[in-house]
């Protein structure tokens, strides 16, 4: 380029023709020939003719200061200024053209450090982020926080962590209540490895990037006529997390969403990044699919999908004898059935759905009239929602609930007002149970749109799951409301201030090794939650905290081992007090492990762990106080994350 620009300033300059003078170089001519006669600035006072020409040339062709005949170049020079004279362009012309039609996709300065610098700089510049789950009741300021973009990069990082024998904890969304990807040690989160990669509509599968969220994977699938099988409550969760502790929405035939992962990526500290199936690795893929992050760090996932389908959806009230009388028939004829029982009254109510088409929901259709393909008025809305809001502001005051529009936030502000009243709790069940009587009825849209509901606010919740028989076989009255009538009855005997709503789901059998639902395809499964919503005020929280520890031990001690129930992985509060030997909480710890190991293939769990993670770099507090690795002599460990 230098040579090119300098050539052409001196033809300019100089009235030469310096490209032609170069190409006659190059061939072995004598310059003077061409030359000789061809000047283009006569304009300077440059003297035409040939003997001016010649003396022109002559004074070109030699060094200044000495005069010198002109000297033909050797054979390999000529040759060698041919190869140049075609070379150049066209290798420029071809690296121009390939850099523009296939742009590099990395920075000429990287915009990240590569892992292990990325693991380096943390250790030394320790991290001062707070990290909180969505419900406020677990936080954690890792030392050290990293955000992978890269399956290369998550591979990097577990090896730097491994190596330096420290531990690095894999987080979702933060969407847990029971906290269970928080670490003070490291956590990696999975925000912006968020990518939907393929969708196959002809086997119906789409993969996608752990850290996808749920609703954008469902968006994604739309174009293609596709939607995943089920649905939880919300849809906020990152694809991994809600595979890994066992997500469920409800369908006594469909199962948990961890059943409905047929591969995965499986990035781990001791082996690298695998590939995971039912053809690859079966025993590995089993446990792995609701692996607890404890296997390694899940960054790809294949999901089976079905055909997008609308639901006619229908709400309504029933009693509890109404609810014994009908439900293993429900359970059989709705594609999702889901009840909402609440304490203190004799109201359940009844969410039940099937696709648009079938004969039941045809026959909501044409009970509920053209009123069901029509959005909900404000003004509807608020005559709903008129039994809660009467009752908030006969105590706070006119105009006290004015800010909430939904009955999740009625809720909320109505036991802000006396959380731990036992009346006030049932009174405002009372009203919440008219709100819905009001809100009987039918509705029609995706099942994206439709399973979906809104939880309420912050809250602690304990969810446990049991077998409750084959799917065709039920009848009568099933081992599933036998336990919600046990509930109830020992909320009332011991006078908790439990709020509404306990949810009731089910799902059918799973085959991943560790899932709550673990069994036959044909068995179902019932799901119920407790719950406790947290107020603001600080005090007020502390002392609801305590009595949903109390109620959940209610839970633990009256209902789990008479129904051979497990707890959802999410939902899994370590007991206070655990790490104290001798303690009650130390106690129900042991319990808690007995329960778990007498469930779940534990010890190959473990042994599974102690090959994919030799120094324990996946787990935390929580991790391994519920599912314990025998300590390895001579070997560097984690120390459970930290």
């Amino acid at each position: 380029h230098s040579l090119f620009t300098t050539s052409v300033v001196m033809e300019r300059r100089c009235g030469l023709n310096i490209l032609r003078h170069a190409r006659a170089f190059s061939s072995g001519q004598d310059p003077r020939s061409i030359i000789q006669g061809r000047f283009v600035r006569p304009d300077l006072g440059i003297p035409a003719g040939a003997a001016a020409a010649e003396e022109s040339a002559a004074a070109f062709a030699a060094p200044i200061g000495r005069a010198a005949p002109f000297q033909e170049p050797p054979t390999w020079r000529r040759r060698l200024g041919v190869f140049f004279r075609w070379f150049l362009p066209i290798s420029g012309v071809t690296t121009l053209t390939y850099a523009f039609t296939h742009p590099d996709d990395e920075p000429l300065i990287p915009r990240k450090l590569p892992p292990e610098l990325q693991y380096l700089a943390a250790q030394q510049n320790e991290n001062h982020q707070t990290l909180v789950n969505w419900s406020g009741t677990h936080e954690a300021t890792p030392s050290r926080y990293f955000q992978p973009e890269t399956e290369a990069e998550v591979a990097g990082l577990l090896a730097a962590a491994s190596r330096a024998g420290q531990g690095l904890r894999v987080m979702g969304s933060g969407l847990s209540p029971n906290g269970a990807g928080l670490s003070s040690g490291g956590v990696m989160s999975m925000a912006l490895m968020d990518r939907v990669i393929k969708v196959d509509a002809d086997k119906k599968q789409v993969t996608v990037q752990a850290g996808a969220r749920v609703q954008a994977v469902a968006d994604a699938l739309k174009p293609h006529g596709l939607t995943l099988q089920n649905y939880a409550s919300i849809r906020d969760q990152q694809v991994g997390g809600f595979t890994q502790v066992g997500a469920h929405g409800t369908g006594a035939a469909i199962p948990p969403v961890d059943d409905q992962v047929v591969g995965l990526k499986l990035a781990t500290p001791g082996l690298g990044t695998l590939s995971l199936s039912a053809d690859s690795e079966p025993e590995l893929f089993a446990l792995a699919k609701v692996g607890l992050g404890g296997l390694g760090v899940v960054t790809e996932v294949t999901l089976q999908c079905v055909d997008a389908h609308q639901l006619v959806e229908e709400t309504l009230t029933a009693s509890l004898a109404e609810v014994k009388k009908h439900h293993a028939a429900w359970l059989r004829e709705y594609r999702h059935l889901r009840y909402m029982w609440l304490p203190y009254t004799d109201s359940v109510v009844v969410v039940r759905s099937n696709p648009a088409g079938h004969p039941l929901a045809n026959a909501a259709l044409a009970r509920a009239g053209p009123a069901a393909l029509q959005p909900v008025s404000e003004q509807e809305q608020a005559r709903r929602l008129q039994p809660l809001r009467a009752l908030v502001e006969a105590r706070a005051g006119p105009g006290s609930a004015s800010h909430a529009t939904s009955l999740a936030a009625l809720r909320d502000a109505a036991l802000e007002l006396a959380p731990l009243d036992r009346d006030w709790v049932a009174a405002v069940n009372a009203a919440e149970a008219a709100c819905w009587a009001a809100s009987a009825g039918v509705r029609v849209g995706w099942s994206d749109e439709v399973l979906g509901f809104d939880c309420g606010g912050q809250q602690w919740v304990l969810e446990t799951a049991f077998p409750v028989g084959k799917l065709a076989a039920l009848k009568g009255v099933t081992r599933d409301i036998e336990y919600m009538e046990a509930l109830l009855k020992e909320i009332r005997a011991h006078k908790v201030p439990a709020p509404a709503p306990i949810e009731q789901r089910w799902t059918a059998g799973s085959r991943s090794a560790l899932s709550p639902a673990r069994g036959p395809a044909d068995e179902v499964h019932a799901w119920v939650g407790v719950i406790m919503y947290l107020p603001h005020d600080p005090a007020a929280r502390s002392a609801v905290t305590d009595a949903f520890r109390s109620y959940a031990r209610l839970v633990n001690e009256r209902l789990v081992p008479r129904y051979n129930a497990v707890w959802h992985w999410a939902k899994l509060e370590l007991p206070p007090g655990h790490d104290q030997p001798g303690s009650e909480g130390a106690k129900e710890l042991a319990r808690i492990r007995a329960r778990l190991a007498a469930r779940y293939p534990v010890a190959l769990y473990n042994t599974y762990r102690e090959v994919v993670d030799p120094n324990n770099v996946l787990a935390n507090e929580w991790l391994s106080a519920l599912l314990p690795r025998a300590p390895a002599p001579k070997q560097k460990q984690a120390a459970g994350g930290k």
